[in-house]
């Protein structure tokens, strides 16, 4: 007799949005009960960047059903006016999971003459996880250097910065400080692109595994997980944040504190050890594979400095080759047009304030695929590892 009343509920359960989490970004547009519609755009953050990361949980879901996730770009200008174009928030697929660890790719949508995105999602439970890409989010950062730290004992965790929002901004050094080289691998300085922090973990994890034993013995390395910890707590985009990202930040007095702090650790650890290698993980634009942005001035290089930077890409192209492979030549941001401008981006910045023996460079890693999982961006960041170890044990500061 109690199963009828059940029942009924159940069958009359009706389809709801939750972003009351860690990174949960999305605003209703229509939601139809009837037919199992629901348009969503990204929420739009004022003056937080780029309105094209979006992570919700739907409800209300019966197992077996099909329903239709539609996604359009945000209608709002996120600077004056400046529309988001709709392909920076329409992945390929979508991303699903039903309990917020493991991900995988919806069949792939299909995009409208109205530039809205629908993709046909089978439901497998009551309530489904769906995002933009598989979600690393501050919760994870610290799960993985925890990880991490019970590994390797001798690793040693930091807080680099207090955020502008009160939050932690995280760290882990692996090998002495004195070390005969000197590391830093630091990722998502724009917050919406989740990817380069998953490359960054599958590197990490590459890098504390037994494979990686030579190079951490001699070798000191500083990761950071998350950058802009502030917005991917959020769920915000971060990318021309005013008054400005965390990748054009990197000025004489720049305005947020984790950027100073890592000026500060960068500048020490180069005036005492020397900086062998800077790497800063980013995704790029929908239609774009993997590569590396390497230093405007390359063809003019000379000695030490251009053998370094043209043996990197040729050792990254050798190791780099999972799930697709990465490009064999550099490419240059020419969309940035002054020098001005150049010189507060990261990779600049770290050119202009260490030696001819360092290489700093921005792994980009194409997001707009079904092979980007969380194990495809993993197999990346482990490419990235090999192609350190390599790199490392020909002693880039040879003459």
């Amino acid at each position: 007799m109690c199963l009828l009343p059940l029942f009924a509920i159940a069958a009359h359960a009706e389809l709801s949005v939750r972003t009351d989490f860690e990174g949960g970004n999305a605003e209703v547009v229509t939601l139809d009960q009837a037919t199992k519609t629901l348009r969503i755009m990204p929420a739009l953050h004022e003056g937080r960047g780029w309105p094209c990361w979006w992570s919700f949980k739907l409800e209300g879901l019966t197992a077996g059903e099909t329903f239709t996730l539609e996604v359009q770009a945000q209608s709002k200008p996120y600077r004056e006016g400046t529309v988001l174009a709709a392909a920076w928030c329409q992945p390929k697929c979508a991303w699903l999971s039903l309990d917020g660890e493991a991900w995988k790719p919806s069949s792939p949508g299909t995009l409208s003459a109205e530039k809205v995105m629908r993709y046909s999602i089978k439901a497998e439970g009551a309530q489904m996880s769906l995002a933009w890409g598989p979600p690393f989010v501050p919760a994870d950062a610290e799960k993985l250097l925890a990880g991490i730290a019970a590994k390797l004992p001798e690793a040693k965790r930091f807080e680099l910065a207090k955020t502008r929002g009160g939050r932690p901004v995280i760290g882990i050094r692996i090998g002495a400080e004195n070390a005969a080289h000197q590391v830093w691998v630091g990722s998502r300085q724009h917050a919406w692109e989740a990817g380069g922090s998953q490359v960054g973990r599958g590197f990490i994890q590459w890098y504390a595994s037994d494979e990686a034993k030579a190079l951490r013995a001699n070798t000191c390395l500083h990761f950071i997980p998350i950058m802009d910890v502030d917005n991917a707590a959020m769920g915000a985009g971060g990318k021309e944040a005013v008054p400005r990202d965390h990748n054009r930040d990197w000025a004489d007095e720049p305005v947020y504190p984790e950027v100073a702090a890592a000026q500060r650790m960068i500048r020490d650890i180069h005036s005492k050890h020397g900086l062998d290698v800077f790497i800063d993980l980013h995704n790029p634009g929908a239609s774009d594979p993997i590569f590396f942005f390497g230093p405007f001035a390359f063809e003019r290089m000379t000695g030490v400095q251009q053998r370094n930077y043209q043996r990197w890409i040729q050792i990254a192209a050798d190791s780099i080759i999972e799930p697709l492979k990465v490009e064999p030549k550099y490419r240059f941001a020419t969309y940035v047009k002054t020098d001005e401008e150049r010189a507060r981006m990261s990779s600049g910045w770290v050119r202009d304030h260490t030696g001819n023996a360092t290489i700093s460079v921005t792994l980009e890693t194409g997001w707009n695929s079904p092979l980007m999982s969380v194990e495809g961006y993993g197999k990346i960041g482990a490419g990235l590892g090999r192609a350190l170890g390599t790199y490392i044990s020909e002693n880039p500061r040879r003459e």
